[in-house]
C-alpha cells in the first residue's frame, strides 16, 4: 500500500468530532485525523501482515506524518517477529516522533516481544533515562512499567527509577503511575519508596494519587497512604 492510498484509507476511517477530542486531550503535536483505535489495530495487522518491516522503512521516509500514522508505525513493529536488535534499530529511529502520551504509552504496549526477551532489552531502555528528552525517559519509564514489573526485576526497576529527576510534567506522571502500578503488584517491595523521601515529592504525591484511585488497592492501604500524604503536605 502506498502512501496515497493510505491516506486515502485514513480519510475515508477519520472522524473529525473525535480528532477534536483527541487534540484537547494533547495526544500528539502532529495533525489527528480522529480514528478509533479499533480501525487502526485492524489497519495495523493488515499492515504488518501484507508488508511487514517495509512498511515502517516507508514511514521513515513519509516526511511529515500524522498521529495515526506515527500509531500505525509503533503497532505494525509490535506485531512483527523480528530479532532484538533489529527492533531497537527501528525503535531509535521510531522514537523521533514521540512527542505525546498517547504516542508514547501506545509504543510501549505494543512491544510484547520484550516479555519474551527482558535480558536483552534491559540495557536498552536503561539507556534513555539518562537522556535531556522527557519523552525518551517517559518511554524507558512506561516500557519498564509494562514489561519489567516481574520477580526478577521489580526490586531493580524500583530503585533504578527513584534515581530520575528530570521534572517534566509527563515524566512525572510516568514515574508516578509507575509506582501506583508496582504497588498494586509488588507492595511490600513498593511502600518503603511511597512512604520515605526515596521519590521526588512530586513522584510521590503522585504515586500516592493514582493508588487511591486504584481499584486494586486495599481500602486499608488507602488510608495508610493518605496518612502519608499529608505528612508528605508538611514538608
Amino acid at each position: 500500500m502506498n502512501r496515497e492510498m493510505l491516506q486515502a484509507k485514513l480519510f475515508l476511517l477519520s472522524d473529525s468530532a473525535y480528532a477534536q477530542f483527541q487534540y484537547r486531550l494533547k495526544c500528539s503535536d502532529h495533525p489527528v485525523l480522529g480514528i478509533r483505535s479499533p480501525q487502526l489495530n485492524a489497519l495495523a495487522k493488515e499492515l504488518a501482515k501484507a508488508e511487514g518491516s517495509l512498511f515502517i522503512d516507508d514511514f521513515l521516509l513519509f516526511g511529515d506524518v500524522s498521529y495515526e500514522e506515527i500509531i500505525l508505525a509503533y503497532k505494525v513493529l509490535g506485531l512483527l517477529k523480528l530479532d532484538s536488535g533489529t527492533t531497537q534499530g527501528y525503535l531509535r529511529e521510531l522514537l523521533a516522533y514521540n512527542d505525546g502520551w498517547a504516542t508514547n504509552d501506545t509504543l510501549c504496549s505494543a512491544l510484547t516481544t520484550v516479555g519474551k526477551h527482558q535480558k536483552e532489552y534491559w540495557p536498552f531502555f536503561l539507556g534513555f533515562l539518562s537522556s535531556e528528552n522527557p519523552w525518551d525517559i517517559r518511554f524507558a519509564t512506561i516500557a519498564l512499567m509494562c514489561w519489567y514489573l516481574t520477580d526478577e526485576y521489580a526490586n531493580k526497576t524500583l530503585e533504578i527509577l527513584s534515581a530520575v529527576t528530570n521534572d517534566h510534567y509527563y515524566v512525572t506522571m510516568g514515574l508516578g503511575w509507575f509506582y501506583a502500578t508496582a504497588f498494586a503488584k509488588y507492595r511490600e517491595e513498593t511502600l518503603p519508596y511511597l512512604k520515605t523521601g526515596r521519590l521526588p515529592i512530586g513522584v510521590q504525591k503522585k504515586a500516592i494519587q493514582k493508588c487511591i484511585e486504584s481499584f486494586r488497592v486495599s481500602p486499608e492501604d488507602k488510608v495508610l497512604l493518605r496518612s502519608i500524604r499529608q505528612e508528605v503536605s508538611k514538608r
